[in-house]
């Protein structure tokens, strides 16, 4: 009797090891899922991107923070789990790479501004010399914003600008009623009509609610261009090294490039 006990209970350990070893491999089938930290702006885009990469790549998923680079930045530096960070600006993947904690940076987009109108305001604005018409109220981003940072850069250019008072800057921001903490922000504002107008991305003014704003231009000469790095972290495990090289393959393929480009994006190449 004792044998046949000691029998059963080795078969039932047996058994019970199988089954660890079978929920073991069912657990190794599952998707890798990778965190991006990526600007605000890259929403849309980033999301297209998403869709067709976990079609062609069906043991990987993206799981991704949009938010303003400075706060993306924050988190990565406070702790918080990523493996790629993709930011509108280099300022803040230079902080990075010298902190020694992302890999390998690279350009992959291009970006510039464009002011938005509500179409509820009640002035007439066509060009960048029609913002400083009595009584209009501006929104843009803080300057610790990527965006916020590049539309100071172009009031600066506008300095040269002969049609523009040399006082422009100072009466622009005299205009301000609100800096927000990502572009996103400063777009809901003016589509809400809580602002006269806005300065944003053109590819943010391309996804905007075209009944709700109009989108005026701003000449080449006096706009700046903005740059978009990406790169993995470093620390992050092999498995996740590997799939965020993937994402980033796909990102800089000639089908990332038309995704890039359909969201208004300008593509650039890895090499």
């Amino acid at each position: 009797m004792k044998k046949l006990i000691i029998g059963a209970l080795i078969l039932v350990m047996m058994l019970m090891a199988g089954c660890q070893g079978s929920k073991s491999t069912a657990n190794s089938n599952e998707p890798i899922t990778i965190r991006i930290m990526a600007a605000a702006s890259l929403t849309e885009v980033f999301n297209d991107l998403k869709a067709e990469f976990e079609k062609e790549y069906d043991d990987i998923k993206l799981e991704i923070n949009y938010a303003g680079s400075q706060a993306l930045y924050s988190q990565i530096t406070s702790g918080v789990t990523s493996d790629i960070f993709a930011s509108a600006n280099i300022k803040y993947m230079n902080q990075l790479d010298e902190a020694n904690m992302v890999a390998k940076p690279t350009i992959f987009a291009r970006n510039k501004l464009v002011i938005v109108v509500s179409k509820q305001t009640q002035v007439e604005i066509n060009g960048i010399k029609d913002l400083l018409q009595d009584g209009i109220s501006i929104v843009i981003a803080d300057k610790s914003v990527p965006v916020g940072r590049y539309t100071v850069q172009m009031l600066n250019k506008q300095n040269d600008n002969p049609q523009l008072s040399a006082n422009y800057k100072e009466k622009f921001f005299a205009a301000v009623v609100s800096k927000e903490l990502d572009v996103k922000s400063v777009l809901a504002k003016v589509e809400l009509g809580e602002a006269d107008a806005g300065v944003v991305y053109k590819t943010d003014a391309n996804a905007s609610d075209k009944d709700k704003v109009k989108v005026v231009n701003i000449k080449d000469q006096y706009n700046v261009i903005a740059t978009y790095p990406i790169a993995p972290l470093k620390g992050i495990n092999s498995e996740h090294q590997e799939a965020a090289a993937k994402f980033l393959d796909y990102l800089y393929s000639q089908e990332g490039g038309k995704i890039l480009e359909g969201r208004g994006f300008i593509k650039v190449s890895r090499d």
